[in-house]
């Protein structure tokens, strides 16, 4: 196992040395908690002082069943579809081992390749050209409620990886820009997990 995730790196560094930007290159990862099956997506940031980085975020959203995780509406066809929404607290533990919350850093960098906050939200889209292919899987309350399926993307972050304020990026239908804001911890939102 070790010499073939060495292989696929190897792979992987080449073919961005030779041009390939790094959301051609898609993987697989297996949940071993529960076995499922998710895309995953290289994305290349920018550092300060012209160093780049290659991250590997999940190009599907965490569909982990878990207390605090729910299927928008109650239905599990939902969850087929769209993954499951977190409540805070579960959305600090869903990730798998070696893997965690997107934090600002990793946010601001991808939305600086895209063009800013005002043009960045179209590209996190599904289709769009970053290959994060975000959902607009809607939200739900405390008390039961679900709203906005097809219509907005909800997705949990943070400042960074110690911090533990629940922090809310949101992608619109119909517009180019994203909001970045701070939520109650009560929400439940969806989840993209990015490699350590």
């Amino acid at each position: 196992m070790k010499k073939k995730i060495t292989t696929f790196i190897i792979g992987l560094v080449a073919a961005i040395s030779h041009g390939l930007s790094a959301q051609d290159i898609t993987g697989v990862f297996f949940d071993p908690r529960d076995g499922q099956e998710y895309e995953t997506v290289f994305i290349e940031l920018q550092l300060e002082g012209g160093a780049s980085v290659v991250k590997e975020w999940l190009g599907q959203n965490l569909n982990y069943p878990m207390e605090g995780a729910f299927c928008y509406k109650n239905y599990e066809e939902y969850c087929d579809t769209f993954g499951r929404l977190y409540n805070w607290k579960a959305a600090l533990e869903a990730c798998p081992a070696g893997w965690h919350l997107p934090d600002d850093v990793e946010i601001g960098s991808l939305t600086s390749k895209h063009g800013g906050s005002k043009s960045a939200g179209a590209t996190f889209k599904e289709g769009g050209e970053s290959g994060l292919n975000l959902l607009m899987a809607g939200f739900g309350e405390a008390n039961g409620t679900f709203i906005d399926v097809g219509v907005n993307g909800y997705y949990w972050k943070r400042a960074n990886k110690e911090d533990r304020t629940p922090g809310l990026l949101t992608i619109h239908n119909g517009v180019d820009y994203f909001t970045d804001d701070s939520i109650d911890g009560t929400h439940r939102n969806s989840i993209r997990c990015v490699r350590d």
